[in-house]
This record gives structure tokens, C-alpha cells and sequence, in this order.
């Protein structure tokens, strides 16, 4: 059965809310660092634990003196100390902070109000200097009616009177992601808040006593759940130092990253997978060589799918200073778990899982073994539930656990899954009351999907974002990942489908690096093109490059293809060239030729053969004008099918109306088997028994036969096997 279970009682803290937390942590260590952020200038700024538990009991003061325990109070605030001082001090004063995304100086704040408004908060903490950059006469009627809070100009206070909490009480509210329009609240319990700080502090293996004040440094912003728990929380709650940086810092020179876990002598820090690959492409050998990474014994990744690629490289690149790739901790969390909600043991390399990528497709588990590597897709073990948790993977539809190596929906049960959304009744019980047979309570539905084998999970892909097409299941990371593949200048997209004539239709955005020149646009449409229906079996529709930059993606970088799909259909994206399948031509029955006179080659001729080749490969050049649209300059006889569009139902109807020209069975991927123009003719020409006078191009409007589109209506949800089969190949 796929079942993760782990069972571990002790606690290394009597604190039982994040108030107790800080306040132990500031009587005992008082005068020792607990954040350091890096400005961007080179300057530095500190804060101790007895300093933040004195600005904590300030601003706590301060919303007492207009709030009652329970409010919400938004923070809007840039990278920095401020933000921590603002969110101990909500907690202080028992209300429920709710972060918010850093506005962009004089531009509408549509997210902030939405948050503003399903939160139902009344202050908004800010710096005077944010202050300064929001125009509100822009700003909606939510958003100026806040009564806003410069927390870095209140005179220190020693008025907070202490608030009765208990671990059940809201900590705060983590806004997922989500569009603008539609950002849900999680509510986090202080409870829950311990509960996983303490399962992350096993996880990662950081022993109380064992290492004086462990460093970690992060450049995550805190308004999201991985900064604000991995990066903010968690140092605090080991009673370690938390090296800061923003995220602006990391993305204008990610050296600065390394650097400061250098410096630092940063034992933990992580970030999603791009982070890694960034790192990689944006720093020198040179650059590399003045670094020492030998105190980083944890590097973990999570938030997007994680690429095995990608750990490889940033192991070559960085190993000469002293990185180990046993350092690499994948692991699996989101909002509604608190945070973690898998990982491995912080002692074992990184597993890595070749599987079949069609089999996988079809939600099923088959080891790669000796395929070739673009029909494989490789996988990585993300560990196994958390410390008194229990992860199952269960049939979406029925909630029945399934056994190992078979992929289903993650169910997640323990301490650090959330209450549900706020204000969202009938979202929190679909999504946090699930019942799995065989199992006591309650489990968080994840929406993500996953199998358990040998122990580990791994995670294939999110449910809501599975493409679906032709019966098969396709994971649009997988295709945004080939899409990358064909060029350096192609950068991270979104694949999603859209309907038209009726049918869904795959769509891939990428954004294109500036440095790529628009000559070269439909080189990479052609080569994209080809290359996902070589690896997929899928023809796209459209194929968009959008500016650098400009991809909608969340916090924690994310692709929002739910999003991105609604700005495409909207005309918002900032497209810089977009192609679109052509149009077959219309098609006429009439034409057809149904039953060519059956008379065999001279099979010891090679002119015979030559000629028929030639007629054929006429055909076929007017056949994919025809039927896919293109024009005859651009069909080449040495040109792979796959660049023509032709996916694996093409192939299929290409096949049988070769069958019927030509008399020859044939099997219904036969394109695959020959896979250009001029293969293909000479394999049909050396087997065909039809006479070369039989053999007449079809007109451009010839290629509809009712009948055959009745067949491929059945073809198209079946396998290949099974086609085989119905064709009689």
C-alpha cells in the first residue's frame, strides 16, 4: 500500500505558540544575532533576539490600541527586518497577520485588495518608506480605507499587555498563490506552526546541543510559506542565525547567494529548482573558484517540480569549491501542510527514478530499464511523511489507497495540516475532509499527484494541471521542459489546452531571451514543434514567445498556467511572436482513390522502384499540404513528419490512407518507423504491389473520406496496441 508514516514524540521546546517561542529564545539568547539582512549596496543590518522581542511588544501595542485578538492586519512590507518585527508583532497582539506581496510603486494593488477584502483587515503594516511609493488616488476604496502603519517610525513602547493564546489560535493567514482575483487564505494555527518547525528540524537532522547556533541563508520573500517558515521560522526555532537577502539580490547576481553562505559559514539554506539552474548559467569558473561551499551540508529544493538535470549540474559546477551533491534535500510541501509535508532522510543521497514516460502518461509506473532517454522521464524521491504524519496516495475519485508504484492524489494527515481557507466553507470541506477507507479522521486533499515506492514519494504532477488529451494524461511541466530543451534562448513557459472547433488544443507560452534575435523565432517554432511531437505524440496548436520576464508566476516561482491561459485568451500577455497551426484545406470524398488496380512491381527494377518512390513521395507532399496546412516550399523529403505536426493520431490516419492508395498493410505508426518523406517512399515503393500509373497525387481537397473519420473518432482514445488491432495492422 502507498503509505508514509512516521511516529516521533519527543519535542525540543515547552513552547506552545510562537509568542512563548521568541520570548524563550530572547531570555536565553538574548544578545546573539538572529537575522542579518544583506542590502544590495553592501551594507548590513542585525537584529538580536531580546531587539526583536522589544520591537515585537511595540507594534503590539500599537494595534491594541485599535484591534481586539482575532482582527487581521495585513504586511506590506519590502525584504527586510521590518517584516519579522511586524509579524511578531501581530502574533503579540493575538491578531492574524495576513502577508502580502510588496506593491509596485505607483501601479494599482488588485491583489492586495482582494486580500484585503477576504481577510477583512482593517490595518495595513507597512515602512514609511512604502508609504512614500503607493499613489492612492490609483489605489481601490479597500485599499485606502485601510488605516496604514509605519511600524519603523513607532517610539519604542512598553505598553503591550500579554494576550491569552492557545496553539489552536490563528498565527496567520498564508495566501496561496493563486490568479489575482481569486488568492485563497490558509489558516495557520500556532499549532500547526510547531508542529512542522518541529518535523522540519528532524527532518533537515538539526540536533539541539549538537551544532552552535547553526547558520541558515535565504533570499526567499517572507510573505511566501517557504521564506517565511524555512527562511524566517525555522532558524528562530533552533535558536540558530538566519543570513537574509532579497529576492531582487538573488535574481540581479545569484552569486551573492553563494557568497553569503560562504561568508557565513551557512550550514542549511534552499530554494525552488530554477534557483539551482540560475546559479549554474548566470555565474563564471572564475566566479565559482573564489567560493568555499564546504559547511553546506543541506541545500533543499522544493516548490516546483524538481529536475534531476539540474541537480547534476549544479553538483559539476559547484563540487571543485567544495559543494556535495549529498547536500541536495528534495522535498514536497504547500500552504495547506504548513510547509513540509515529505522529505527524505537528511542522510541519504537523492534518488532518482528513470521511468517509461508514455506508461507514465497513463498514471502507470514502469521502470525505464534500457529505453532511450527521450522516452524516459526521470523522477525524484521527495522522502517520506513528516514526523507524526501519515501521507497516502489514494484513486481521486473513490479516496481508495492504491498500491505502490501506482500514481494517484497525495492525501496528507497530521498536526501541520491547516484548518482550511478562510471564510471558504465549502472549499475547506472538499479539500480538508477527506476520508480514506481504512483509515481514522481526516485528511488535506493536495490536488498534486504522486505515487510511494520503496519508501519515497514522487510527485509526477498537479491534478488541476494534467493536460488531457486523446484519453492520455500529459504533464505540462514535462512539456514546458521539452520546449526548453530546444534552446538556450527558450526560458520557462506554461503548456495548458484551449478549446476550439470544439476540441482542446495544446498551447505552449515560453517567454524568449532578449538576446535572441526575431530572425530566429521561426527557427525555434519549427524545432519546438517537432520536438514535442517527437517526445509527447502531440501536434501543438499554438506555439507563443512572450518577453523576457513577463511569465505570470507565483512567489516562490511557480508557473500560474491557469493564469497565464485567462491573459492569453485575453490579449494581456506580451507576446512577441506567435504561430498557429495551419488550417487543413477543405476536403472532398470524391476525390479519393479508393481501390487503385493491384498489379505487382518488377521487383529486380531499381528505375521501377525509383519511379515509384518518386510518385509517392508527390503524394505524400500533397497529402501534408492537405491535411496539415503547410505549403509545398515547406515540405523537405528529408524532413522529420514530426516537424509537419504529425502526432501520433496523424500517423495513425496517414497510415491507413496509405493502406488505401497503395494496397500495402501497413502498421499505424509506420511513420514513426520511417520517419521522413523520402524513408517512407522508398519503404512503400520497395513493398507496394500497385502499378506507378496507379499512384495519383491527391487533390487538396481530396482527403476527407467520411468513413475513415468515423474511425479515427474511435482511434483517438486508444493505444497504439489497440489500433493496431481495429485497423488490422
Amino acid at each position: 500500500m502507498s503509505l508514509l508514516e512516521t511516529t516521533h514524540r519527543r519535542r525540543t521546546t515547552t513552547a506552545e505558540t510562537l509568542v512563548d517561542l521568541l520570548r524563550q529564545r530572547a531570555a536565553r539568547l538574548g544578545n546573539a544575532t538572529a537575522y542579518t539582512f544583506l542590502h544590495e549596496d553592501g551594507s548590513r543590518q542585525s537584529l538580536t533576539y531580546a531587539e526583536l522581542d522589544a520591537a515585537a511588544q511595540t507594534i503590539a501595542a500599537k494595534l491594541q490600541q485599535s484591534l481586539l485578538p482575532g482582527d487581521r492586519a495585513l504586511l506590506v512590507y519590502p525584504a527586510g527586518l521590518d517584516f519579522i518585527a511586524a509579524f511578531f508583532g501581530c502574533l503579540y497582539a493575538g491578531v492574524v497577520a495576513a502577508p502580502a506581496t510588496y506593491p509596485k510603486p505607483r501601479r494599482p494593488l488588485p491583489r492586495m485588495r482582494k486580500i484585503a477584502e477576504d481577510s477583512g483587515a482593517t490595518v495595513a503594516l507597512t515602512t514609511s518608506q512604502t508609504l512614500d511609493t503607493i499613489d492612492f488616488q490609483q489605489q481601490d476604496s479597500q485599499v485606502r480605507s485601510l488605516q496604514w502603519i509605519a511600524t519603523d517610525r513607532l517610539p519604542r513602547s512598553s505598553n503591550w499587555r500579554p494576550v491569552d493564546i492557545e496553539p489552536d489560535d490563528l498565527a496567520f493567514l498564508q495566501y496561496t498563490s493563486g490568479s489575482t482575483s481569486d488568492p485563497k487564505g490558509v489558516m495557520v494555527s500556532h499549532g500547526n506552526l510547531l508542529a512542522n518547525l518541529e518535523a522540519i528540524r528532524v527532518a533537515f537532522g538539526i540536533e539541539p546541543g549538537r551544532e552552535e547556533s547553526p547558520v541558515g541563508c535565504f533570499w526567499l520573500p517572507a510573505y511566501h510559506d517557504m521564506g517565511l517558515i524555512g527562511g524566517v521560522l525555522t532558524p528562530l526555532y533552533v535558536g540558530g542565525m538566519s543570513v537574509l537577502m532579497s529576492p531582487a539580490s538573488f535574481l540581479q547576481k545569484p552569486l551573492r547567494w553563494l557568497q553569503a553562505i560562504d561568508e557565513f559559514g551557512a550550514v542549511i539554506s534552499g530554494a525552488p529548482n530554477f534557483a539551482y539552474e540560475y546559479c549554474v548559467r548566470r555565474t563564471t569558473p572564475a566566479e565559482r573558484a573564489s567560493l568555499d561551499l564546504s559547511r553546506w551540508r543541506l541545500a533543499f529544493c522544493g516548490a516546483e517540480p524538481i529536475r534531476a538535470e539540474t541537480l547534476q549540474d549544479f553538483a559539476d559546477a559547484f563540487e571543485p569549491v567544495g559543494y556535495s551533491a549529498r547536500a541536495f534535500y528534495p522535498c514536497y510541501g504547500l500552504a495547506e501542510t504548513t510547509l513540509l509535508a515529505a522529505g527524505p532522510d537528511h542522510r541519504e543521497n537523492p534518488r532518482i527514478l528513470a521511468v517509461d514516460r508514455r506508461a507514465l502518461a497513463d498514471n502507470i509506473v514502469v521502470p525505464a530499464d534500457d529505453l532511450p532517454a527521450d522516452q524516459t522521464q526521470e523522477l525524484i524521491g521527495c522522502g517520506s511523511a513528516p514526523i507524526d504524519h501519515v501521507l497516502v496516495i489514494v484513486d481521486r475519485a473513490t479516496h481508495a489507497p492504491l498500491p505502490e508504484g501506482q500514481v494517484g492524489e497525495i492525501l496528507v494527515q497530521g498536526p501541520s495540516v491547516t484548518r482550511g481557507y478562510w471564510r471558504r466553507d465549502d472549499e475547506t470541506r472538499r479539500t480538508f475532509a477527506a476520508k480514506v477507507p481504512g483509515y481514522p479522521g481526516r485528511f488535506v486533499r493536495t490536488g498534486d499527484l504522486g505515487f510511494v515506492l520503496d519508501g519515497q514519494l514522487y510527485v509526477t504532477g498537479r491534478a488541476k494541471d494534467v493536460i488531457i488529451l486523446r484519453g492520455r494524461n500529459h504533464y505540462p511541466q514535462d512539456i514546458e521542459q521539452t520546449c526548453q530543451s530546444v534552446d538556450p534562448e527558450i526560458m520557462p513557459g506554461a503548456a495548458f489546452t484551449i478549446e476550439q472547433g470544439g476540441e482542446e488544443r495544446l498551447v505552449v507560452v515560453h517567454q524568449i531571451s532578449r538576446s535572441c534575435p526575431a530572425d530566429d523565432y521561426a527557427r525555434l517554432v519549427k524545432e519546438v514543434r517537432g520536438t514535442i511531437v517527437d517526445r509527447h505524440e502531440l501536434d501543438v496548436e499554438r506555439i507563443v514567445f512572450i518577453r523576457q520576464a513577463t511569465l505570470p508566476v507565483t512567489s516562490s516561482g511557480k508557473v500560474q498556467r491557469r493564469l497565464c491561459r485567462e491573459k492569453y485568451l485575453a490579449g494581456e500577455l506580451k507576446i512577441v511572436h506567435e504561430w498557429q497551426r495551419p488550417k487543413p484545406l477543405e476536403c472532398s470524398a470524391s476525390h479519393v482513390v479508393a481501390q487503385p488496380p493491384q498489379v505487382a512491381f518488377h521487383s529486380g527494377s531499381t528505375a521501377d522502384v525509383d519511379r515509384a518512390a518518386e510518385r509517392i513521395e508527390a503524394w505524400l507532399e500533397s497529402w501534408l499540404v492537405a491535411r496539415l496546412g503547410v505549403t509545398p516550399a515547406e515540405v523537405y523529403r528529408d524532413r522529420p513528419f514530426a516537424e509537419f505536426g504529425v502526432d501520433s493520431l496523424t500517423a495513425v490516419e496517414l497510415s491507413h490512407e496509405l493502406e488505401q492508395q497503395f494496397g500495402v498493410p501497413l502498421p499505424p505508426v509506420v511513420a514513426w518507423n520511417y520517419p521522413t518523406p523520402a524513408t517512407l517512399s522508398r519503404y512503400l515503393a520497395e513493398q507496394s504491389s500497385a502499378p506507378v500509373a496507379a499512384v495519383e497525387a491527391p487533390a487538396a481537397d481530396a482527403l476527407a473520406d467520411e468513413e475513415l473519420q468515423k474511425l479515427l473518432a474511435e482511434v483517438e482514445q486508444l493505444s497504439d496496441e489497440d489500433a493496431a488491432k481495429l485497423l488490422g495492422g
